[in-house]
């Protein structure tokens, strides 16, 4: 029985938005298809069988295109089938569906919240989020954990800072990513940031949260580079860790494939209806292929000084960037100016030996970790 896995299930394609930057396209999101529940069982017991714990991300398309009583059923099978302290749960949700019922059921069912939202530049890549916004804003510090999660497109490439802020502010935690050319942005080009001007624009947000010693909300990816510079790889990191067979993918009508990112049909893992284990999808010729050309690049990346940081990157992302073979690509380039730079900062607190007092509470955190954590430290008093 392996440890863990973190399962992405897509119970519907359907979505309220129309997001710009969405993976799926206008004909998949109209389909109307929607996982059953003999299928969730089926899925569920396999995973019992073969994992002693799961984390399931409930995502889309839109999951709260799915009535309230489906989530209901849901907890109550995994509690069945996996049984208690076996299991965690977040949904990752555009917002607009989320309302005081479903706060409360997800709090009193220990349920993560996610909501996709741009703030004051909600409207560059989704419809008008004022409903949205204000529901952050009474979340914030009163209910079950909850982040944000925001992306970043051309136009506001140089507003990450502004964005940061924004939800400094309001005080929950935010996560800030590309628009990558993958899904409908796969054909609107004119939306994926500029690299360069991406890459000044993380910086700048991150170096305001580095040395902010009241901020009280950690800035992703920025927070996870602060501990992989520490020694402390991030699995949480998808983009940035050894992955394959520690995530999977479910679609409405039971593929299976490694990643909730848009996947060719040839990277296809087989179906829940018709394999006998979880073990089998990671053993068919869909994994055999993403795993062939993940192999092709790391031996690439191998020599590089900052593989044992990023693993290679993302294989999804260098698919869409020029070949899963390939390295180099965009995502590369950004990881490795931003980390970079974010080594840098962490590597002169700890050799200089700084007065802590000066930097946010996370890093703080961070720093003296590695001061009770022998087998991490390089911070000697």
């Amino acid at each position: 029985m392996s440890r863990f896995l973190s399962v992405v299930i897509k119970p519907t394609l359907a979505c309220d938005m129309g997001c710009r930057h969405c993976y799926h396209s206008p004909e998949e999101m109209s389909s109307g298809a929607r996982i059953s529940f003999d299928r969730l069982e089926r899925l569920f017991t396999m995973l019992s069988r073969e994992y002693d714990s799961v984390w399931f991300v409930w995502h889309g398309g839109e999951p709260l295109s799915m009535p309230f009583s489906f989530y209901r059923k849901v907890l109550d099978m995994q509690e069945r089938i996996l049984g208690p302290n076996r299991y965690g749960n977040t949904v990752q949700t555009n917002g607009a569906a989320v309302d005081r019922k479903f706060i409360k059921f997800c709090r009193d069912r220990q349920i993560n919240i996610g909501i996709s939202h741009e703030g004051q530049f909600n409207s560059v890549l989704r419809p008008d989020g004022n409903a949205v916004e204000k529901r952050i804003t009474e979340m914030a510090d009163k209910e079950r954990v909850f982040s944000v999660s925001s992306t970043i497109s051309r136009e506001t490439q140089d507003k990450q800072a502004e964005i940061y802020r924004h939800f400094r502010d309001i005080g929950t935690a935010v996560s800030i990513n590309p628009v990558l050319p993958l899904g409908c942005a796969s054909c609107r080009k004119e939306l994926v940031p500029d690299p360069e001007a991406y890459i000044r624009s993380s910086i700048d947000a991150f170096d305001e949260w580095f040395n902010d010693p009241e901020v009280r909300i950690p800035l992703i990816p920025h927070y996870l580079y602060v501990l992989s510079a520490l020694g402390d790889p991030q699995g949480s990191d998808c983009a940035h860790s050894s992955c394959l067979t520690k995530w999977l993918c479910v679609y409405p009508n039971g593929d299976l494939y490694p990643c909730a990112k848009p996947c060719p049909q040839s990277m296809r893992l087989g179906n829940v209806d018709t394999i006998r284990s979880i073990s089998e999808a990671f053993r068919s010729d869909g994994f055999a292929e993403i795993l062939k050309g993940t192999i092709a690049r790391r031996e690439k990346c191998a020599s590089c000084e900052l593989f044992r940081y990023c693993q290679g990157g993302c294989s999804i992302d260098a698919l869409a960037e020029g070949g899963i073979e390939n390295n180099g690509g965009d995502s590369c380039r950004i990881f490795r100016e931003v980390f970079s730079h974010v080594k840098r900062c962490v590597d002169s607190i700890t050799e200089e030996k700084k007065d802590l007092s000066g930097y946010n509470v996370f890093v703080r955190d961070a720093v003296l970790g590695k001061l009770v954590n022998p087998a991490l430290d390089r911070y000697v008093m």
